[in-house]
């Protein structure tokens, strides 16, 4: 498979390989490829590298013979290393989600990309061809953070408000306030707990409450799962990019359709300001697009199809959010007003969780 791949590809980018009657191309060396050698530095969240290596990164480096290296962390540590660095920058291509995004964008980290150089980006839903209306970044996947619990410790979860249901009492996580979800869950208690999304202080009031409940605020997908595993929590807010993870820990494990609703948003990538590789930055922007990854990535648990034409069974679509049907009722947070937010809401999570 990853041979076609090599083929197809390179064509697309307008670079000629040869090809021998076996279908094996060349190596990069004899076809030319003038890409090889050369390192593309990529900032992202570590996350399954096991399978973004397999699906993405080595495909990637035998079809332009060159090096991937990545540069992890979650979206805060990445963004601050980032603008420390601006004026001798070292990332390529940055990934980055929500607000962050914006944020990367609104900093000067990001450039525009050239939607020439992306022959895969019209393949994508129009929602996530321009996610920022300004082409500094194309979503890649869309995902919602959900619900999991335990179904034997609660018999069902049908409200944000459930996470105060008594058997959760010390056994409860949330992402913390700097995570991409971490505002969302105050918009989802205030929707629980008071008028709607925008009544923020009904939201904070529920966290406060929730403060004894809750055994430790998560900072990476890996370590909730981690604290799953441990039976630590037996119920959190979790990004459906984890639920591959979370099944994995053979536990009795649920997601939750609440009342008020799941939230939306798009992991982005794009092209790190004053990037030593554009041209290679474009490419490997455009084969995290391409259908073969897209596809490998749903297969895996690992992302969500940014296309509407990559097709999964049905028992693996249930588990990820898939489908433009599903993906119309999620609720997509203002990223402009969360930003502007962003410090007071950390002060007031701080106050809360130092007491």
């Amino acid at each position: 498979m990853a041979k076609k791949r090599v083929v197809v590809l390179l064509l697309m980018v307008g670079v000629t390989t040869l090809v021998f009657s076996t279908g094996e191309p060349e190596s990069a060396a004899s076809a030319g490829m003038p890409y090889e050698g050369q390192t593309l530095v990529v900032s992202a969240w570590g996350f399954n590298m096991d399978l973004i290596e397999a699906n993405i990164v080595q495909p990637f480096e035998e079809m332009h013979g060159v090096d991937v290296v990545f540069e992890t962390g979650n979206n805060s540590e990445r963004f601050t290393r980032m603008v420390a660095r601006k004026a001798n920058p070292e990332v390529d291509v940055a990934l980055f989600a929500g607000n962050w995004a914006l944020d990367a964008a609104n900093e000067g980290l990001l450039q525009p990309y050239d939607p020439a150089m992306l022959p895969n980006l019209n393949d994508l839903y129009d929602f996530a061809q321009d996610p920022l209306n300004n082409r500094m970044a194309v979503g890649y996947t869309v995902q919602n953070l959900g619900i999991v619990y335990r179904t034997d410790i609660v018999d069902s979860i049908d409200s944000w408000g459930d996470l105060s249901a008594p058997e959760l009492a010390g056994f409860l996580s949330l992402p913390n306030i700097t995570t991409t979800y971490g505002p969302t869950v105050v918009y989802m208690l205030s929707a629980a707990f008071g008028s709607g999304y925008d009544d923020h202080e009904a939201g904070w009031e529920a966290i406060e409450a929730l403060a004894d409940s809750i055994t430790t605020n998560y900072s990476r997908s890996s370590e909730l799962t981690t604290l799953v595993a441990q039976e630590e929590v037996y119920a959190a807010p979790y990004t459906s990019f984890a639920w591959g993870s979370l099944l994995a820990t053979e536990l009795p494990l649920a997601k939750a359709e609440p009342e008020e609703g799941l939230p939306g948003a798009f992991s982005m990538v794009g092209v790190a300001h004053g990037a030593d590789n554009v041209e290679l930055a474009h490419l490997y922007i455009d084969h995290m697009l391409s259908y073969d990854v897209q596809l490998a990535q749903a297969l895996d648990l690992v992302d969500s199809p940014a296309r509407p034409d990559v097709e999964v069974p049905a028992d693996t679509a249930e588990k990820l959010t898939y489908g433009r049907d599903f993906i119309d009722k999620l609720i997509f947070f203002d990223l402009a007003e969360t930003s502007a937010m962003r410090e007071e809401m950390i002060d007031r999570w701080n106050a809360i969780f130092a007491e």
